[in-house]
């Protein structure tokens, strides 16, 4: 097994987006269950080996044109798609719209936000409603 693999396949099993720490972790963690050299040295894998199969990785996917990439966030690593299939995925996933706010919750963050701190019998009374 290769390192890369390893770590690609933790970022894309992963249901949020995983840091280095969390992939050092688990790949430690697994090499617990293993016998053998390799698992050895999966035991004693540092986080600049991990961060550096995931600059390998992200420059993989870039150089062969993928329709993935690696995202880094403020909490960790996600496989995302690529922009410019957005219109492709969408179609996919159509009850997947972003939802808009109705008029009245509209005009009740709108009060909140020039009134606070408001009670809801204040908002109520502003907006006309009991």
């Amino acid at each position: 097994m290769h390192l890369i693999q390893i770590v690609e396949a933790l970022i894309f099993a992963a249901p949020e987006p995983i840091s280095t720490a969390e992939i050092v972790k688990a790949v430690r963690r697994a090499a617990e269950d293993h016998a053998g050299e390799e698992a050895a040295s999966w035991r004693k894998i540092e986080q600049s080996e991990i961060e550096k199969a995931i600059d390998e990785l992200g420059e993989v996917y870039i150089e062969t044109g993928r329709a993935l990439h690696l995202v880094e966030g403020a909490v960790g690593w996600r496989l995302m798609t690529r922009p410019e299939y957005a219109d492709f995925v969408r179609a996919l996933l159509p009850g997947m719209r972003p939802e808009r706010l109705s008029p009245p919750a509209l005009e009740t963050l709108a009060i909140i936000a020039y009134r606070q701190p408001i009670t809801k019998a204040d908002i109520e009374a502003v907006r006309g409603v009991a």
